[in-house]
């Protein structure tokens, strides 16, 4: 998949040093906040400025959530609910395991996914295959 120009800029900014500094500062907020932040809270907190109307087109946003990917990567129990915006800190072994098993499941699904479009591909090559052999 090709990356955009203004995500290839937000790229070289992380790597460039501002990802543990994001890092940092969104484990130290997450810590004060118990019952977790939004992920407009936790721009606002983190950057110190109201995020975009729209999420999906705010690089802060996108700085927040390859910080918490980052994060997650290494360990720390950052839970996220589908049923409520936001993220949350979280050393609640019964929480923790709840993540572990939607991880789990997505995994599973994205398998059978890619099991899907793998004999797509097999059966779109060998037709092409039959079909050039045919000319």
């Amino acid at each position: 998949m090709s990356r955009t120009p203004q995500y290839e800029k937000l790229l070289v900014e992380l790597n460039a040093g501002e990802l543990p500094i994001i890092e940092r500062k969104i484990l130290d907020v997450l810590c004060q906040a118990p019952k977790g932040l939004t992920r407009r809270g936790l721009v606002r907190i983190v950057f110190g400025q109201e995020a975009c109307t729209n999420l999906g087109n705010d690089t802060k946003d996108r700085k927040i959530r390859k910080a918490i990917e980052s994060l997650r990567n290494r360990g720390i129990p950052i839970l996220s609910n589908s049923g409520r915006a936001g993220y949350k800190l979280d050393s609640d072994p019964e929480n923790i395991e709840c993540m572990i098993r939607e991880l789990k499941s997505r995994i599973m699904h994205l398998q059978q996914r890619v099991d899907a479009i793998s004999s797509y591909y097999e059966l779109f090559v060998r037709f092409s295959d039959a079909t050039r052999s045919n000319e």
